[in-house]
C-alpha cells in the first residue's frame, strides 16, 4: 500500500517531519530508492544494517500513515 498509493511521498511532501525521518522515509519512497540504497552496501555486514534500516523506515512510514487515517 506504501508504494501503490504514494503514501511515502505524500509523507515526505507534509513537510511536517524531522531531518531523521525525512531521511529515512526517503530510503522507501520508491521501489527503485529501496533497492539502490540497499545496493550500496559494502559487505554482508553493511547489508544487513542496510536491510533493518529499510525495515525501520517502512514501520515508521506505516505508523505516520495510519496516524493520518491513510491506512488500517
Amino acid at each position: 500500500q506504501l508504494w501503490e498509493h504514494g503514501l511515502v511521498s505524500r509523507l515526505l511532501a507534509d513537510g511536517s517531519l524531522g531531518g531523521r525521518t525525512t531521511g529515512l522515509l526517503a530510503l522507501i519512497e520508491t521501489p527503485e530508492a529501496m533497492e539502490a540504497y540497499l545496493l550500496r552496501a559494502r559487505g554482508q555486514d553493511d547489508a544487513k544494517r542496510r536491510a533493518r534500516r529499510c525495515v525501520e523506515a517502512v514501520q515508521e512510514a506505516v505508523r505516520l500513515a495510519a496516524g493520518r487515517g491513510w491506512i488500517d
